[in-house]
């Protein structure tokens, strides 16, 4: 019983393995900063409200991120029926953040507060980050294994089914900062 248990685990583990599970995007990520001063916690929040051009629906944020997600396909036509051979897909993730540009003549508690502040702020931006590599991932996944009669078929239902799943990912990243309120319940909150 030892040995079936064993190689139930294998042939779970080989599926995996050949199903494309390990998907593997290519990740392109910018950075772009906007500059703020200030020697009080009050000033910073200041400067992030007048400086940040992250304006959605009537509020200000301080950070934003945004992430777009391209494939690539390629398919062979054999006997009648068109299969995928190789889904390559890129994403594209755009950050936007404040920096603190006079931080070094400021106080030590100000200085901690605005680590610890700008740390959950990160996270939470990386949380965004990762909803665009795992929509990727699973673009390159499911569409690995698709078939169609043409090639033309093929064509339409891939793409379409990427869409899907771009949609169900921007779906579950709203609910992320519903969740969250913007990161505001896991620390990302200053002063």
């Amino acid at each position: 019983m030892k040995n079936l248990i064993l190689l139930s685990k294998t042939a779970i583990l080989f599926c995996l393995l050949s199903s494309g599970a390990f998907a593997t995007p290519k990740v392109n990520i910018n950075t772009e900063y906007y500059s703020i001063h200030g020697a009080t916690a009050n000033e910073l929040r200041n400067e992030m409200n007048t400086k940040s051009a992250i304006k959605q629906s009537g509020n200000t944020y301080d950070a934003y991120t945004s992430w777009f997600v391209n494939w690539r396909f390629n398919w062979n036509e054999n006997n009648g029926q068109c299969a995928m051979t190789s889904v390559k897909s890129t994403v594209e993730v755009n950050f936007t953040l404040p920096k603190w540009e006079n931080s070094n003549g400021a106080a030590v508690n100000l200085k901690k507060r605005w680590t610890h502040y700008y740390n959950a702020l990160i996270a939470h931006e990386n949380g965004h980050k990762d909803f665009g590599i795992n929509a990727a991932k699973e673009v390159e996944n499911h569409l690995s294994v698709l078939s169609a009669k043409n090639c033309s078929r093929l064509k339409s239902k891939a793409n379409s089914l990427g869409k899907k799943i771009i949609e169900k990912y921007v779906a579950l990243e709203k609910k992320y900062d519903e969740n969250t309120n913007h990161g505001m319940k896991n620390g990302a909150v200053f002063p």
